[in-house]
Order: C-alpha cells, then structure tokens, then sequence
C-alpha cells in the first residue's frame, strides 16, 4: 500500500493522497489508496502483457505513435 505522509514531499517525492487531498477522512483516503494500488497494479499487468507479445507491442506501438498535423495554420488570435 502507497504509505501516508504527514508533511510536504521532498522535491525527489510525489506527493501523497492526504498531501493532495487534505480534506478526506481517514478512511476515505484508506480507500483511495487502495484504489491506486490496484490502477498502479492493473497497469503494470497491462505494460508487461503488452511487453511480453511482440504482435501487442507492434499494436500498442502504431495506435501510440505521433500523428499530429497542426491544426491551427494561422496566426494565434491573441499575440499583439
């Protein structure tokens, strides 16, 4: 489980549940934290299955890859 801090994060941390949201009862963020546990858990299961099959990866690869086209070919409305 993604442990509670009580005061401000180093700069090398993420902040936690109760620094983000200080407003929640303890069990409210008990519940969050499981919450994240189990999306940071499907998550990695999805990254390594995707990983793992070479067809997947080829997949998630074309579906993720940089398409863009600009899609303003004017000049911005609020530069002076």
């Amino acid at each position: 489980m993604i442990g509670r801090m009580q005061q401000s994060p180093q700069p090398d941390q993420a902040p936690s549940l109760h620094n983000l949201y200080p407003h929640l009862s303890s069990e409210e963020l008990h519940l969050a934290e499981e919450n994240l546990d189990r999306y940071v858990e499907l998550t990695l299961r999805m990254y390594e299955r995707i990983i793992g099959d070479p067809e997947a990866y080829a997949q998630f690869k074309a579906l993720t890859a940089s398409s863009r086209h600009p899609t303003m070919n004017s000049e911005r409305s609020n530069e002076k």
